[in-house]
């Protein structure tokens, strides 16, 4: 192993270096595409039901805070049952955990189209939290196991575009399914939408046994020499960028876990009060129809997702993340604020400015996630990451539901969209203040945070 190392013991010889460049590029075009299409498919079976709303509502005879509770059901799933969905990961491998989870949240799904009472439409919800919930801190921890910092940060932000393209894909495909199939075989649209968008999710679902591997370990387009090089350095970037914390204490008593929660909480609530509502925005913006609301969501999702890669990119080059994090939280407060100013008044505005929001509260969820990893112990992270993201999810399901009743009770979602504003602009604060306290007081004597 020392032959792959100039005198300088830190350093890589040249033909060392490009062999690891080689296999991080050949990881990354094995991992990264799979699991961005999973992540898009993810959000298309949890946000199409807000496309879905345009006709089921009045079908169905359910209210805005039926509709509400239901959409956030989703996330109370996803807090139960996201501990014990990341620790089946730990056991059971990567391939299997996310294979299975996948075709469950798909087959949920289709359920769907059968929906004829809120009770049925409550459990399906809560159902497909429950599959989906460990997906997603689970490709948090698998990335970890397959890319340093600068590369697992534009990895994540590409992962994370995923959520906002998918949009793209509820826009479209929705659009055509209610405008054109509504009434094939005695069937509403919206039950079609169901059905069309969840197929590919099965499917997906059982490519995963093929295409991925559990680790760097056990990868067969990697050579022992690779897989030995990618092992060292992950080894001296997980050194780089730790925090030395006081690891005696039990994870629930490390305030910086705490702190991380209510930023993430924050964050995740004006991106929840975005995607549930995206469609309800722009048909009162009065973009018309359901295909010409459908293309406008496609336009505003590319935007958003370029935004959000760009700005993730800019960030992993250097400077603290927290920052970058902070920042990009202050773009989604802003945008929130502009677009109840102009959301009546202008359809390019609003679009405009659902563009940016878009795009600062993906680059703040994939920044975000950058940062939990180094203020946790090793053999705690799974247990760490899934805590985080399974109760910061509450927002998801409270947003909706609360959004729902402001809208009934004053006939305007000002005071909710601007509600999510202030929570947002907390996690701001939290980054640059709060977190750094309390972190501090967490740290060894002697060291500092990095």
């Amino acid at each position: 192993m020392n032959s792959l190392y100039d005198a300088d013991s830190n350093a890589l010889s040249d033909a060392s270096e490009v062999t690891l460049r080689r296999a991080y590029s050949a990881s990354e075009w094995r991992i990264v595409p799979i699991l961005f299409l999973l992540w898009l498919l993810a959000w298309v079976d949890r946000a199409n039901v807000a496309f879905a709303k345009l006709q089921m509502l009045s079908d169905l005879h359910f209210s805005e805070t039926v509709y509400g509770f239901g959409a956030g059901l989703f996330f109370l799933g996803y807090v139960v049952f996201g501990i014990p969905s990341t620790m089946a990961q730990q056991r059971l491998g990567a391939r299997r955990t996310i294979s299975v989870i996948a075709i469950g949240w798909g087959l949920t799904s289709i359920a769907m189209m059968f929906v004829r009472s809120a009770p049925l439409f409550y459990l399906l919800r809560f159902l497909l939290g429950a599959f989906e919930a460990g997906f997603y801190p689970g490709v948090i921890l698998y990335l970890n196991r397959w890319f340093p910092t600068k590369r697992r940060t534009r990895n994540f932000s590409i992962f994370h575009s995923a959520a906002i393209c998918s949009t793209v894909a509820v826009g479209l495909s929705g659009g055509f399914v209610l405008q054109h199939m509504s009434g094939l075989w005695s069937l509403a649209g919206w039950r079609w939408m169901f059905l069309v968008q969840a197929v590919p999710t099965l499917l997906l679902g059982c490519l995963v046994i093929v295409v991925l591997s559990d680790g760097p370990a056990t990868a067969p387009w990697l050579s022992p020499e690779e897989r030995r090089l990618i092992e060292a350095d992950l080894a001296r970037d997980q050194k780089r960028s730790s925090v030395e914390v006081n690891h005696q204490r039990p994870l629930l008593a490390n305030p910086a876990v705490w702190v991380l929660l209510a930023v993430y909480f924050c964050i995740l609530t004006a991106n929840t009060a975005l995607s549930f509502f995206i469609p309800t925005i722009l048909r009162d913006a009065g973009f018309g129809g359901y295909t010409a609301i459908g293309n406008a969501i496609a336009a505003i999702c590319i935007l958003g997702a370029i935004g959000n890669i760009a700005f993730c990119t800019y960030a992993s080059r250097g400077g603290d993340i927290r920052y970058h994090c902070s920042i990009a939280s202050v773009v989604s407060v802003a945008s929130l604020i502009l677009l109840v100013l102009v959301w009546h008044s202008s359809r390019t505005a609003t679009f405009m400015t659902l563009a940016f929001a878009l795009a600062g509260t993906g680059a703040g969820i994939s920044l975000f996630w950058q940062i939990p990893m180094r203020y946790l112990k090793a053999s705690g992270a799974a247990v760490g990451v899934a805590f985080i993201s399974s109760v910061a999810n509450l927002a998801g399901f409270l947003t909706p539901w609360l959004t729902g009743y402001v809208r009934e009770a004053t006939g305007t979602y000002t005071s909710g969209f601007v509600t999510a504003a202030c929570v947002q602009a907390l996690a701001a604060v939290m980054l640059v203040v709060v977190l750094p306290l309390a972190s501090r007081g967490n740290q060894h004597p002697l060291s500092s945070e990095g």
